[in-house]
């Protein structure tokens, strides 16, 4: 009886969204995050409103309208969001505003011209592909006000579109400067790392882009949710899906960990002696802590290669080979050619994790760091493909 009770109010408290079951927990977001999200909020509102305040005139009604509150939730809450994109947000309220206004011209009875202001929007949004929720309440503003004034057309630009253009300019740029978030761009059928139009190697098996977004637009309401966004939550699934099929094999379990590395002031002629002699590509860099610094590779050396032809690019990389302390190729230190910035693994990360650098990434090894950030091993394309192979046959 006392289980069932506890189902029965389990289940009303996820009929009522307290408790999240089939959706995406608020709380799983890192709360860093969060506050950076809030924060941001803050600093918009307070921008648009001081900058209206600052160029509103003696006899203005209206400095701020209550929808930017709730544009701001979309643009920074759900960033993402077909919802919250720039022509969204933009062409919503504009248009909204310009609907409510024509309408508050045309009718007298508040509630006739309330309903057929809101569905004229919700129309119009369709067609102009700009649907925004908070537009609705824009589109209010003057059916409201008519009941003691009509507004003139110059409410469009004060404060609408003043509102609109500083809060999204403000937007744009802590997305991308604070929050750390880019402009979602159209998919391309090109892989931009090898300079072809295949699909990256992850993506050539399996749902297709065309796929996800064919599933979109067959539903007949709004999906708030990007082809982007459902391609990578695709991808996402997979990886975990793996992950559970697949048991608890960790990076460090595969990695190598009889390391060769050099320091940043060593020679460059040393550091492709080594490459040379034990026949690898790549050789970590790293400080007397182990702390990696960055790597330095055979691409490296021939990536600043300034030649005309194949003979002058053998006379370079013999120069290399060289050991003329007054040689120039020879002073150079690693730190001056090596690569600083480094997609790495850690020693407990699931090898899913590894799929994605070592196939759409291009890279052939990766450097394995501790929970104290040293470098404990490094990860071959090679070594990944033994553990794939090895856990099938398990």
């Amino acid at each position: 009886m006392q289980t069932k009770v506890k189902q029965l109010f389990s289940a009303m408290l996820a009929q009522l969204g307290l408790i999240k079951r089939d959706s995406q927990r608020l709380s799983a977001i890192p709360l860093t995050e969060r506050l950076k999200v809030a924060l941001s909020a803050f600093m918009a509102l307070f921008i648009v409103t001081w900058i209206s305040l600052q160029l509103a005139g003696t006899g203005a009604d209206i400095v701020l309208l209550a929808s930017m509150g709730a544009s701001a939730v979309l643009l920074f809450g759900l960033p993402n969001s077909p919802l919250a994109k720039p022509w969204s947000f933009a062409g919503g309220h504009l248009i909204s505003a310009t609907v409510g206004l024509i309408c508050s011209h045309l009718f007298t009875d508040l509630a006739l011209m309330a309903a057929v202001t809101i569905g004229i929007v919700l129309f119009v949004m369709y067609i102009f592909e700009c649907m925004h929720p908070p537009g609705g309440a824009t589109a209010l503003v003057p059916v409201i006000a008519s009941t003691e004034q009509v507004l003139g057309y110059d409410f469009l630009l004060y404060p609408v579109a003043l509102n609109v253009f500083v809060l999204l300019a403000v937007a744009l740029l802590l997305q991308k400067f604070w929050l750390k978030r880019d402009v979602q761009k159209p998919a391309k059928h090109f892989d931009p790392l090898h300079l072809h139009q295949d699909q990256s190697p992850l993506k050539r098996l399996g749902l297709q882009p065309e796929d996800l977004l064919s599933a979109l637009n067959s539903f007949n309401t709004v999906v708030d949710i990007s082809e982007q966004d459902l391609e990578q939550l695709y991808h996402q699934a997979q990886l975990h899906a793996y992950k559970r099929k697949s048991g608890e094999i960790r990076c460090g379990d595969i990695m190598s960990r009889d390391l060769l590395t050099i320091g940043p002031n060593s020679a460059v002629a040393a550091a492709w002696q080594l490459l040379r002699k034990h026949n690898i590509s790549m050789l970590p860099v790293t400080d007397p802590q182990q702390q990696l610094l960055g790597v330095v590779s055979t691409t490296d050396f021939l990536k600043n290669l300034q030649v005309p032809h194949y003979w002058g690019m053998l006379r370079h990389v013999n120069q290399l080979l060289l050991k003329n302390r007054h040689n120039k190729q020879y002073k150079r230190k690693v730190a001056e050619i090596m690569l600083t910035k480094i997609s790495v693994a850690h020693e407990d990360d699931h090898i899913a994790a590894l799929v994605p650098m070592l196939s759409d990434q291009g890279l052939h090894h990766i450097p394995v760091l501790n929970t104290q950030q040293q470098l404990v091993g490094v990860i071959t394309q090679s070594d990944l493909i033994a553990a794939l192979f090895n856990s099938k046959l398990s």
